[in-house]
């Protein structure tokens, strides 16, 4: 009876650590998930900066100002609920990371704008430590998203590796993304 009930509890603990890893997302799974929050955010980021070039009044350039905090911590409320795959763990929480200071920094920088009472004061708000603050953390953001894809991207010499059968699955995993980390560079 003892070892029937030892076997029951084995049997139980391997299907409950089963079922949690068996839940864990594979990296193109994951690479989908991100390429998708990535693709939101610039695509709402490039149509504000699109917007923005014809707006000379105040209140439109406040919007602006709140639309792109939003549309940032969008992407990062979305980064927060993806369960990273082991391979990218770290890359995935330095992105929740710089992804925080960007957003922390241009909310800095929206409260800012808000606060202006002219049009004329919006281009002085660049040389304060806050703007120059957001404007770093923006680069090293862009750096990340650089350093993500080149990662991704190497994944595509696995491909070469698709016939070996002693190969474990995960390690032949082919990712494409793009995650457009340069606005000149996306499609329109």
């Amino acid at each position: 009876m003892a070892l029937k009930s030892a076997l029951f509890v084995i049997v139980i603990v391997i299907a409950v650590l089963g079922s949690s890893c068996a839940s864990e997302m594979s990296l193109p799974e994951y690479a989908e998930e991100v390429e998708a929050l990535v693709t939101t955010m610039n695509a709402r980021l490039d149509e504000l900066d699109v917007e923005f070039v014809d707006t000379a009044n105040l209140s439109g350039i406040k919007e602006y100002a709140r639309e792109r905090v939003k549309a940032r911590t969008d992407f990062l409320s979305g980064m927060n609920e993806l369960d990273a795959p082991e391979v990218v763990v770290e890359l995935h929480t330095e992105a929740i990371s710089i992804m925080g200071r960007v957003v922390e920094t241009e909310g800095t920088l929206s409260e800012m704008v808000q606060n202006l009472d002219s049009v004329s004061d919006v281009d002085s708000i660049w040389e304060t430590p806050e703007g120059v603050a957001a404007r770093t953390a923006d680069e090293r953001a862009v750096a990340l998203c650089e350093a993500a894809q080149d990662t991704l991207d190497s994944t595509a010499s696995g491909s070469d590796l698709e016939g070996v059968p002693w190969i474990p699955p995960e390690m032949k995993q082919i990712v494409r993304v793009a995650f457009g980390c340069h606005a000149e560079l996306r499609q329109p």
